[in-house]
Order: structure tokens, then sequence, then C-alpha cells
């Protein structure tokens, strides 16, 4: 069995082995690579994480394992830097933490976009901000962002409510549940909850506004699924 894909986990097994992730935009492969983590494995660099690899597979009793693996990219700039190994980190972590495996693969054209574009130099703020909404939509919790949650009114929107992800109008916000925020923040949180990949590169936000959205996020997250995502600490830096 051939496959062409993007690693987006490599979790240990014993002392030299590892299961590792692959997703491509049909589906997602879990398998067993052997010795990868042996000094003179041959096949180690083609599941480094976000390499997009060749592996050739063989089907065992405990399922898939490794034959060999061959680097088709291997993001290597990115990998070399401080905000390509923050942001691997965090795409990593939210992708597992809100999708279940067998639906990892539906992350893949968003994933592929944020690569592309930390690439080319794009602010990553900005793409963290887009790829926590798009992650939040795939696992049924983005937020309502075309119309007030309460009413139904689609004018004089002024607040988002962060307990249940949606936005207020003025006559429905009473001051204490939710934030306040300026058209432009509440312009934003609309925009990445609606973008689509091929538009990911239309405008960059302000770091500032982004970590405001970032910390209004992480607040919903905390309160609706109750865990903390552990790399946001060195994206709000």
């Amino acid at each position: 069995m051939e496959i062409d894909g993007l690693v987006l986990r490599v979790n240990q097994y014993r002392d030299y082995d590892a299961m590792v992730c692959v997703i491509n935009e049909r589906s997602s492969f879990s398998f067993l690579a052997r010795g990868i983590r042996k000094i003179q494995s041959k096949n180690s660099f083609s599941v480094l994480p976000f390499a997009e690899s060749h592996f050739d597979l063989m089907k065992t009793k405990d399922g898939l394992s490794l034959k060999t693996g061959s680097i088709i990219k291997s993001h290597s700039k990115l990998r070399d830097s401080f905000i390509g190994l923050t942001m691997f980190d965090f795409i990593g972590e939210v992708t597992s933490k809100f999708l279940l495996e067998k639906d990892y693969y539906k992350a893949y054209p968003s994933i592929k976009r944020v690569i592309e574009l930390l690439e080319s130099g794009f602010d990553h703020y900005t793409l963290a901000i887009i790829y926590l909404a798009f992650i939040l939509n795939e696992s049924g919790y983005g937020w309502s962002v075309d119309k007030c949650q309460k009413c139904g009114q689609k004018d004089d929107i002024v607040a988002i409510n962060t307990s249940s992800g949606g936005f207020m109008c003025r006559d429905c916000f009473d001051g204490q549940n939710g934030a306040k925020l300026s058209t432009r923040l509440l312009k934003i949180i609309r925009y990445i909850f609606m973008v689509k990949p091929e538009m990911y590169d239309h405008i960059a936000f302000e770091k500032d506004e982004c970590l405001v959205v970032l910390s209004l996020l992480e607040e919903f997250i905390l309160g609706t699924v109750e865990f903390k995502l552990k790399s946001l600490k060195l994206l709000q830096n």
C-alpha cells in the first residue's frame, strides 16, 4: 500500500518505534514506524512532523507498518524557525484535541494553506486565529457570527457572548454575559469564522487585535470544552 500525505502527529511507541498519523485530502492514516527513532534510521526524515512524504506501507496483524518513506517536501525553512515550530505545535494540538483521528483529514486543505502562507511570510498571528476558528467550525463549536444569537437581529451588533459563542445586539447585551467589542474586532471575528482556505491571505490583522481574539477564543474553549491549549502560551508572547 502506497500513500502520499502530510505527517500530523508522531508519538513514541516503545524505545525506538513511533506511531505516525498522516493526512491527505481523502483520509487519515496511522501506522507503526519501527526503529524510526534510531540515529541510523533511513526513514526518519520522512516522518518529521508536517513533512509531506511518500510512504510504502505493509499490512500486519497489528495494522499498518512502514516499509519505506521518502520526503516530497520537508518544509525545513519553517522547521528551522521559532514561528514555524510554534505554529506546527499549535496546529497539531488544536487538530488532535478537537477532531477525532478518523476526521483529521478534514483539516488537510486548511493546514496546507496555512503552511504555504507561513512559508511566504504571511502573518502567523492572523493564521492562528483563522485556523482555530476553522477547527471550531469543523468540530461543531463554531461561533454564530451572522446575527444576534438571542433575538436574530442582524444590525447593531455590539458584543460577543464568550460562554455560548455568538454575537449579541445592543438590546440583548446585558453587560455581564460576554464582552462588548469595537466594530473592527467584531468584523475580524466574523471574518475568521467565514473565510475559506483560498482566501486566508486576503487580509492580515494587527498583532494586538489577534491577541485579543485569541484570548476570547481561549476563554470560550476553557468554559465550553474545559481544556487548556498549551501551545497558546508561546503564540501569545
